[in-house]
């Protein structure tokens, strides 16, 4: 019977996603844009400068643009080539090489940039974000506080040490460092959703204040919806207006995503858990089984309101299907075995 809550405080995994801009130039005004001109533009360019490397960097934001990588990675390439010192491109390489999972890449270029300038605070935390993946805490300290001596104003340092005491257990300090992240930009949304996240584990309601924020920074955000949520119906202490509110936040969701399962499955969860309106509840498990069949979770729910509005043979068919679906799933059979003992 337990709700969906989606989210978990301590991070069992990170994934991160790298973004960069290199200054790029444009063909001039007048100049035809279609792929076959655009790119003879671009080469041509290349032709007349072949030792500038920024005209290797405007070929390769083009093939960004059209989807090829590979050639987009052999431009930047050459772009290091012609230019050695420019520290930014190979950074860029880099993050272009963990996107496409090639990790050990990435890893050399940010490394050689580090090799030229020791404090290159970009590769500093690309580093160190590669670190936490593979649970190398220390280096990854490391890293980071070496980045903040460069500039201590680095919300992004502060997020990682966050997202590092997470991962160690270091609530307290985790906490504190993703504070410092929103002192520094107060705009650092995924800060909001972690400290929310934490106050919520702790059964404190300023995790409303960090959702509601995390809200306010993005409003159409299904995540920081949901959480607060959770976070109502987990701690709705009986009142019903907790409750009620929770149901608009499912509502909201439902509104931005109609194939939500989970809200409807939820929608569900409080009617039967919290508000014992079974009929209001079969129906909210039924729309999260239109959005989602073989959510078994969502039948065996499906048959506790059934069960308890009296239908015993439909409950019955509700706990098979989800049987069928999870022959392992303990809940169901047990129920089954309770409505075939008062047949």
């Amino acid at each position: 019977m337990n709700p969906v809550t989606g989210r978990a405080v301590l991070i069992a995994a990170l994934s991160f996603s790298f973004g960069g801009c290199v200054t790029s130039t444009h063909p001039p005004e007048g100049q035809s844009t279609t792929v076959q001109d655009s790119l003879t533009w671009l080469s041509d360019n290349i032709l007349s400068a072949p030792n500038d490397a920024q005209v290797y960097i405007d070929r390769g934001e083009f093939h960004l643009r059209e989807g090829n990588r590979g050639a987009a990675l052999e431009d930047f390439a050459l772009a290091i080539k012609a230019d050695s010192t420019r520290l930014d491109i190979r950074q860029r390489l880099g993050e272009m090489r963990f996107d496409i999972q090639d990790f050990e890449g990435a890893v050399r270029e940010w490394e050689a940039t580090l090799q030229t300038q020791d404090d290159f605070v970009p590769s500093l935390l690309s580093l160190a974000k590669v670190d936490l993946l593979l649970r190398a805490y220390d280096p990854a300290l490391k890293r980071i506080n070496n980045a903040l001596r460069v500039d201590d104003k680095l919300d992004e340092a502060y997020f990682l040490k966050g997202r590092l005491y997470l991962e160690t257990q270091d609530t307290v300090t985790a906490v504190s460092s993703f504070q410092t992240a929103i002192e520094v930009n107060p705009n650092r949304y995924d800060a909001f959703i972690q400290l929310g996240l934490l106050y919520a584990s702790a059964h404190d309601d300023l995790a409303l204040e960090y959702f509601n924020t995390a809200r306010a920074i993005r409003p159409n955000s299904i995540e920081a919806i949901y959480d607060q949520a959770i976070f109502l119906q987990e701690h709705g202490q009986g009142e019903q207006e907790r409750y009620r509110a929770a149901l608009e936040l499912y509502d909201r969701i439902l509104f931005l995503d109609e194939t939500n399962a989970s809200a409807a499955f939820n929608k569900g969860f409080v009617f039967l858990e919290y508000l014992n309106q079974y009929d209001s509840a079969e129906f909210w498990f039924d729309q999260a089984i239109v959005r989602l069949p073989y959510y078994h979770q969502a039948h065996y729910n499906r048959g506790l309101c059934l069960e308890s509005q009296g239908k015993m043979d439909a409950a019955l068919s509700a706990y098979n299907s989800a049987l069928e679906l999870e022959p392992a799933y303990t809940p169901a059979a047990l129920a089954k075995g309770r409505v075939l003992s008062t047949n």
